[in-house]
């Protein structure tokens, strides 16, 4: 019996490794926690955009595009209506849901110049809504919804 438990606890405590091996950008727990919908395959990717400040651009994934983890996601900010540029040091990444969760640090290291570029992002099985705000360099500020459907295993 007892080398049953030690197995099982050695099994867990893989598991566990394995997934903090991985580059979540939203975690399991987190996605659990936020009260992220149940995945339909009908549902695509889609994205919503207000305010005066950057346009947030959506290079990657495509819309329409049913999407499976690792994502890469790619995200441009050009200057909207007042002409300015975005103040990329103002760039926050917040899952919505019943809770939000900041996930802001998770994604500063892939920012470059005016792009946020994520390779090879761990997202679980679900829908996730990702508000991405912005100000430009006098403070005007955007902010886009972006709801991304990652499909379970096939």
């Amino acid at each position: 019996m007892r080398l049953l438990a030690v197995l099982l606890m050695s099994l867990v405590l893989a598991g566990s490794a394995q997934a903090r091996d991985r580059h979540w950008l939203i975690t399991p727990d987190e996605a659990l926690r936020a009260g992220a919908p149940p995945v339909s395959e009908m549902e695509p990717m889609s994205a919503e955009t207000e305010g005066p400040g950057p346009w947030v651009v959506i290079k990657d994934p495509k819309l329409l595009e049913q999407l499976r983890s690792p994502v890469d996601i790619l995200l441009l900010f050009e200057p909207g209506a007042s002409g300015q540029p975005a103040d990329m040091n103002s760039l926050t990444v917040t899952l919505l849901g019943l809770f939000d969760f900041d996930i802001t640090d998770r994604v500063r290291d892939y920012i470059s110049g005016a792009t946020l570029a994520i390779k090879d992002a761990d997202l679980p099985a679900g829908r996730h809504r990702l508000r991405i705000g912005i100000n430009d360099a006098k403070g005007n500020h955007s902010a886009r919804d972006l709801t991304l459907t990652i499909l379970g295993d096939r």
